[in-house]
């Protein structure tokens, strides 16, 4: 995808983006990828890009072990590898272990999680993982880049050796020093090393005492620095030793380089497919500051934005807790190309501009700040005219360059390009200005171009309203407050307020009355209308927001009717399931009892015995079911006595109909059923809560013993 120009303010903007991508790499390898990202054009590419960032930030989100780490930068090693005869140190070879180790823990990473991220697993594919590599290099050093004593048998005697001479030294020189103090030959030093030789501080008037081999004098010719005789050749067999030392230690580099030399192909390999997870990785960094999503791509140009907002703004106002308004805009078919207008500082521009910038992060393999549902093209041409045009260097004033920016666009415009011009037509007479603006519109709509554009014209307003495949819309104002709302409005242009804000400015009425003369009147009676209109909207909007509330809260309200209608049909369900089961259990028992006695009466020889047992048992069973009648009975005198009065509302035991208390003597009641008087006994009645209907207690109250058990 081409971009014109290359240095427009929106090109900027996506350079800050890129910025944030490179701040999120962990090594310059991979900062280097994130500079070079490209804006693809290829549907098949872009989709393949945006998948991949997908596939990382959800191995992100979901905190899976993936490997993101720092790692070194090894192509000067690799070069070096490729040079025939080079020896590389064991810095550089300790840098391309980490290399190999970083390979293994993503190899490791994906070998079970194929299936789950197909595309970034896809970039091992014809890859594969030499442990070979590791396990030499290990086998040589260790983590530090030291070379073990066990890379060689010859290493392993020469530092065997020089372990013995270092402390045959370190026992010859204590014991030198020991016999120097004694004799108050050395100074406060004691011992230092000068030309890589360890010397003794002797004062310099006991130099010719103390024999052996002068290496320095002090500044002051106090100290001299003697190597003594005695250590003369212990030293020198140490420096032969440490000699030795290095050139093997150079032997086996030499060996281990050339082993690393053949996989330098791989080793290669390596490095590319981890610098590529890491721009994909800082990608999806990215992506999950400004919270942004996959969205669905298709191969046709279209903008079709679902709560889109600028991701650059989100990310600042998160900063600074503040919420950003997202808008959703449509543009495809007869409805190509928007014209926005409407007051100063109402977010026009910023609409327009994420438009633009989540085209190119889209093209460019990053998520959008959008609604997931949202469902963006492909285009070849991003065409943007933002911003001051003037150029010092071609002498150019700023309708000049803009003028050269739309020749430009006409010629590159198509059905696969998008264009987005701020302010059109202005840096020129308004009258002549919005007529070029108008043809130019026109012919950009000829040409089938998606785009947008903002402007104060009248005359481009007029253009929309009557022109397929051109639209108005407008960022939303609150006229009573006099203050933006940010939100994009499509379907109808947008008033400048010229006027209002004038008159709440302070400006003196007769001005802004001698400016309304010399405006034409058609333009301010349009004007004037569509103030209205954003008034009437406002007011409509509300009354709808009132309505949906309402909605809601009538909807809660037959959610929660239907709750209780189902959890009393359940308990319903539930009654009458213990209902059977009681049924069925007293069923059992009765067949129990009656498949006892038939066996009984089988196998007796007294048939009478059998009958007056049973009998008894049922006498018995009687009399326990009549004292717990008994009982309950005088619990509902106990209960009536007390609390029954003049007036109460009651019921008969076996009874359903309700009727009032007229007088109480004794023992008697009389109650008024209706029209029909009667006298009960206090054991007959139930006294039922006021406002209960058929006696059943329904809330908190009065509760009578027969209730309760």
């Amino acid at each position: 995808m081409n971009v014109f120009p290359d240095n427009s303010l929106l090109v900027e903007e996506f350079e800050k983006v890129r910025q944030l991508a490179v701040m999120e790499c962990n090594g310059e390898a991979g900062r280097e990828r994130v500079m070079e990202i490209a804006f693809q054009s290829e549907y098949v590419l872009v989709l393949k890009q945006l998948e991949e960032t997908e596939e990382m930030r959800r191995v992100l989100t979901n905190g899976e072990p993936f490997p993101s780490v720092q790692y070194p930068d090894i192509r000067q090693e690799l070069k070096l590898l490729f040079i025939r005869n080079s020896v590389l140190a064991p810095l550089q070879i300790l840098q391309i272990n980490k290399i190999v180790n970083l390979a293994a823990l993503i190899f490791a990473f994906f070998r079970e999680r194929n299936e789950k991220y197909p595309l970034l697993s896809s970039l091992l594919s014809g890859l594969v993982f030499e442990k070979e590599i590791r396990e030499t290099i290990e086998s040589v050093m260790d983590d530090t880049g030291y070379v073990l004593s066990g890379a060689s048998q010859e290493l392993a005697r020469i530092r065997k050796n020089l372990s013995r001479k270092r402390i045959e030294s370190e026992q010859l020189y204590s014991s030198l020093i020991q016999k120097y103090r004694k004799s108050g030959w050395l100074t406060d030093a004691e011992e230092s090393w000068r030309n890589g030789r360890r010397v003794v501080s002797i004062l310099a008037e006991q130099k010719r005492s103390a024999r052996g081999i002068i290496h320095d004098i002090s500044a002051t010719g106090k100290t001299c620095f003697v190597e003594p005789e005695e250590a003369i050749g212990v030293n020198n067999l140490i420096l032969s030793l440490e000699e030795e030392e290095r050139m093997e230690i150079q032997r086996i580099m030499r060996e281990l380089t050339a082993f690393l030399r053949k996989f330098h192909p791989l080793l290669s390999r390596y490095f590319d497919v981890i610098s590529r997870y890491d721009m994909i990785s800082a990608k999806a960094r990215v992506g999950i500051r400004m919270k942004a999503v996959l969205p669905y791509v298709e191969s046709v140009p279209k903008v079709d934005v679902q709560e889109a907002c600028h991701p650059l703004l989100f990310l600042y106002n998160a900063a600074a807790g503040k919420k950003t308004i997202p808008f959703s805009l449509r543009l495809q078919g007869e409805e190509r190309i928007l014209v926005i207008s409407g007051p100063n500082a109402g977010g026009k521009t910023v609409c327009m501009k994420t438009i633009g910038l989540l085209q190119m992060m889209l093209q460019a393999g990053f998520l959008v700040t959008a609604d997931g549902n949202s469902r963006f093209g492909v285009f070849k041409n991003i065409l943007v005219d933002i911003g001051d045009s003037q150029s010092l260097e071609f002498e150019l004033s700023t309708y000049s360059s803009r003028l050269r920016h739309m020749k430009i666009f006409l010629q590159k415009a198509s059905a696969d390009s998008l264009f987005l011009i701020d302010e059109f037509g202005t840096g020129t007479d308004p009258s002549l200005g919005g007529a070029l603006a108008e043809a130019i519109l026109e012919e950009l709509n000829h040409k089938k171009a998606v785009g947008i554009i903002t402007t104060h014209y009248m005359n481009l307003k007029v253009l929309a309203d009557r022109t397929r495949g051109i639209i108005n819309g407008s960022m939303a104002f609150d006229a009573k407050k006099l203050e933006p709302l940010y939100a994009l409005v499509v379907g109808k242009p947008g008033s400048s307020y010229t006027f209002v804000v004038a008159e709440r400015s302070g400006l003196p009425y007769s001005v802004i009355n001698s400016a309304k003369k010399k405006v034409k009147r058609n333009n301010l009676l349009l004007e004037e209308l569509l103030t209205k209109v954003d008034r009437e909207k406002g007011e409509l909007q509300r009354v709808m927001e009132i309505n949906k509330s309402q909605e809601k809260r009538l909807h809660q309200l037959v959610e929660k009717y239907e709750k209780n209608v189902a959890h009393q049909e359940e308990k319903i369900e539930q009654n009458e399931d213990r209902i059977r089961q009681k049924e069925l259990r007293l069923s059992r028992q009765l067949e129990d009892k009656f498949n006892r006695f038939v066996k009984d009466w089988k196998e007796a020889k007294n048939k009478k015995a059998v009958l007056e047992k049973y009998n008894k048992r049922l006498q018995e069973r009687k009399n326990e079911l009549s004292e717990k009648d008994k009982l309950k009975l005088e619990e509902l005198v106990a209960f009536n006595r007390k609390n029954l009065k003049k007036g109460i509302t009651v019921r008969l035991r076996n009874g359903k109909v309700t009727g009032k208390v007229e007088s109480i003597k004794e023992d008697k009641i009389t109650v008024v059923f209706g029209n029909i008087k009667t006298v009960a006994d206090l054991n007959n009645l139930l006294i039922v809560e006021e406002g209960k209907e058929n006696g059943r207690s329904k809330g908190a109250g009065v509760q009578s013993p027969e209730k309760s058990t």
